[in-house]
């Protein structure tokens, strides 16, 4: 290829890559930092009651109507951002089929992990001066745990189903800054999730190249110690099957572990109940 043909297709990818990479702006204006007064306990008690009844998508999107209407009261109710982050990476994943679509809830959800995050008054400060979340993060503390990990797990799905190939050569450095969370959490709340942080541990050093800190066997480390931890939780064996025995080329194992997930009782399991459905549902649709 002629020297100059070769810099004109250079610039081209560097263009098509550069629209790619994901940024961060900050999104504290909508949050606040003390509960309102005007905060209702009922409109919190229905929100709860629709959040264990969800397990479809009509009664989904009730369940998020139900922490919005608790957002118009209090902006910066906890609860409610990090319910309603969770929530929103469900519809995602579960009843969201395109991408687009899928990466604009995604995102959604961080953003409401943020906001949660926001309300930390030492972490509000360091944001204020112009810090980004994950160089703020050593601030954070127990109380900020679920808010952490959603954006993990948020940021994780948008990779996973949000980003196209390009994108996520892209932006490959914030599964660095994922790390960055899953490791506070361990810090402040090491018993935090059934497994769940040490299952994006295991992801993270999956997905990572070598020189940014990946390592096959850090993740294999971490997978297994998701197993071993989250025994009471439905999200570390359904991972193991759905994500990580296909990684490892072990199919069999993958239908094994699928099929266990599929024919257990979800009142026996600690998972938010609509992720619980999720799994089980999920599990048996792969099956098929």
């Amino acid at each position: 290829m002629k020297p100059i043909r070769a810099w004109i297709l250079l610039a081209m990818m560097s263009t098509l890559l550069s629209g790619c990479a994901m940024t961060w702006n900050p999104d504290w204006q909508q949050g606040g930092s003390e509960p309102s007064a005007m905060t209702s306990r009922k409109l919190l008690d229905q929100a709860r009651a629709d959040f264990e009844r969800a397990e479809d998508q009509a009664s989904l999107r009730r369940a998020i109507t139900s922490y919005q209407q608790v957002l118009t009261e209090n902006p910066s109710d906890y609860e409610a951002l990090t319910q309603l982050s969770t929530l929103t990476i469900l519809e995602g994943t579960a009843f969201t089929d395109k991408r687009r679509e899928k990466s604009e809830l995604f995102r959604k959800a961080m953003r409401y992990a943020e906001r949660a995050m926001y309300r930390n008054p030492q972490f509000r400060q360091r944001v204020d001066t112009g810090a980004t979340p994950w160089e703020a993060s050593s601030l954070l503390g127990a109380d900020e745990v679920e808010a952490m990990f959603f954006w993990v797990t948020a940021l994780q799905y948008e990779f996973k189903e949000g980003m196209s190939l390009p994108a996520k050569i892209v932006n490959v450095k914030w599964l660095q800054r994922a790390l960055v969370f899953l490791e506070r959490i361990t810090e402040v709340t090491p018993d935090f999730g059934g497994g769940g942080v040490e299952f994006a541990k295991a992801i993270c050093f999956y997905a990572l190249p070598g020189a940014y800190g990946g390592s096959t066997e850090l993740g294999d480390l971490w997978m297994a110690k998701a197993v071993e931890k989250g025994d009471s939780w439905l999200l570390p064996r359904w991972a193991r099957g759905k994500y990580y025995y296909p990684i490892i080329n072990e199919p069999e194992l993958a239908h094994e572990e699928l099929q266990w997930v599929a024919q257990q009782n979800l009142e026996t399991f600690k998972d938010p109940y609509p992720w619980r459905v999720h799994f089980l549902e999920n599990a048996r649709e792969i099956l098929q």
